[in-house]
């Protein structure tokens, strides 16, 4: 294995030589983040694992290449997060591999329904010690990747002019399928469905995912950003939601964490109007007991493949303050049996119980006939799995596909009993506005 420390740079700067190059990658958690202190580049990966629309199931192979790949625990290497593995994305459509009644529409997007590289390097960026470091498992890897990370700083970033924006629902239409699912809910079928719709933007110049980025990031404090290129488009994802984390846990078992949000108010104009909408969330009924609905499905998920006796709830209905909403979000951890590879964990928990609702492939086959419309990238996971076990993948939301001339933006919220209608409609143009913003969009263009 190889640890080389580099001059230090901007993640950015080092990255923008690779901007445009297909399976290029850029794990960066928002600027403006306490938490995201490593950022991690990843190119010219050694093969890819995907699955075309309507393709074969890539996760048995993906299980074998790991543990083919599998590296040991070096202590000079601990506290880095990725030395090498498999680093990409998941689409909500590989659900189909996990549970063979699902059909859903297919992914209205150019990007596969699987994409996931092995990489042989990484380039690592530590912000709070401003230290950089080149790893991976061989020298010729290590070398090609040091000598493609630029050094320049980077100028202002450009917007696009748009002149096509609009929804895959009217507000109306919206409301109606909130009101919908509420009837589902009311016969029974399930307790609550995440619906959605997709925002849609088209530029008179081709847009670059990589400066869209750049804007996305200065003004987030989101922990899970990411840009993944490939041929055919990008996925930009400034999620703030960890679908869950592989470390070492107690009795030499990996230990696994999930941490669901649901419920969501928008940041307020003052700090006292901050404070009391910050306030209203974590009191109100509705958005607890979604939250708690929801962290009882991932804790029934979490023991088909954890070791019996050890899964806790260490948090519930905590407060997670961003940059232009305030969430709930919960944490529920277990120990790893000794057998569960990555199919086997993705089997159990795709996709997000936070996305889909509860129970959940009740609330799938209703999320497949209200939408219509496939979701690609969106709602599926972002993240990677490295060869020394661990892993760190998040919920793909508030995360746009942008190809060509069109970046789309899908958002949703969970609908229960207690929804309404208008107020759903309106919780997702506030969890668009950091995007819309990025974009250059009001808002006000879908109201």
């Amino acid at each position: 294995m190889i640890l080389w420390e580099i001059d230090w740079r901007d993640p950015f700067s080092a990255f923008a030589p690779l901007a445009g190059e297909a399976h290029a990658h850029l794990l960066h958690g928002g600027d403006r983040s306490a938490r995201a202190d490593w950022s991690v580049i990843a190119a010219f990966p050694a093969s890819v694992l995907a699955a075309e629309k309507g393709g074969d199931d890539p996760f048995p192979a993906l299980d074998a290449a790991l543990a083919e790949r599998a590296l040991p625990k070096i202590e000079e290497f601990d506290g880095l997060p990725f030395v090498s593995g498999a680093l990409g994305f998941v689409g909500y459509e590989a659900a189909r591999f996990f549970e063979p009644s699902l059909k859903p529409p297919a992914s209205p997007f150019s990007l596969p329904d699987v994409a996931l590289g092995l990489y042989d390097a990484a380039a690592l960026f530590s912000r709070g010690k401003r230290k950089a470091f080149v790893v991976g498992r061989n020298e010729t890897a290590c070398r090609a990747l040091r000598d493609a990370l630029g050094r320049d700083a980077l100028g202002p970033v450009g917007s696009p002019a748009y002149e096509d924006v609009a929804s895959n629902f009217t507000a109306a239409r919206y409301r109606a399928a909130v009101g919908e699912a509420i009837e589902n809910i009311l016969d029974g079928d399930y307790y609550q469905a995440n619906l959605s719709q997709q925002l849609r933007a088209d530029a008179k110049t081709p847009v670059s995912a990589f400066d869209l980025f750049r804007k996305l990031a200065a003004a987030s404090n989101a922990f899970h950003g990411a840009l993944l290129q490939y041929e055919t488009g990008a996925v930009v994802s400034n999620s703030p939601e960890r679908f869950f984390r592989i470390e070492d846990g107690a009795y030499g078992a990996r230990r696994i964490v999930a941490e669901p949000i649901k419920g969501t108010r928008p940041r307020g104009k003052t700090p006292a109007e901050d404070a009391a909408l910050a306030g209203d969330l974590l009191a109100d009924p509705k958005d607890r007991a979604e939250n708690i609905m929801i962290a009882d499905l991932l804790r029934n998920d979490l023991s088909r493949i954890c070791r019996d006796g050890t899964i806790r709830e260490d948090a519930v209905c905590e407060l997670m303050s961003l940059a232009n909403v305030h969430h709930l979000v919960s944490r529920i951890s277990g120990l790893l049996r000794a057998d569960a590879g990555v199919d086997d964990i993705f089997a159990a928990l795709f996709p997000c119980g936070s996305i889909t609702g509860a129970p959940k492939i009740e609330a799938m086959h209703a999320i497949a006939r209200i939408e219509g419309v496939g979701r690609g990238p969106y709602c599926g996971a972002v993240g990677y799995f490295d060869d020394r076990g661990g892993a760190d993948v998040a919920v793909a939301i508030r995360t746009l596909m942008v190809e060509g001339r069109r970046v789309t933006l899908p958002v949703g919220g969970g609908v229960t009993l207690r929804s309404d209608p208008q107020g759903e409609y309106d919780e997702t143009l506030v969890k668009a506005r950091g995007a819309l913003a990025a974009l250059g969009v009001d808002d006000e263009a879908f109201s």
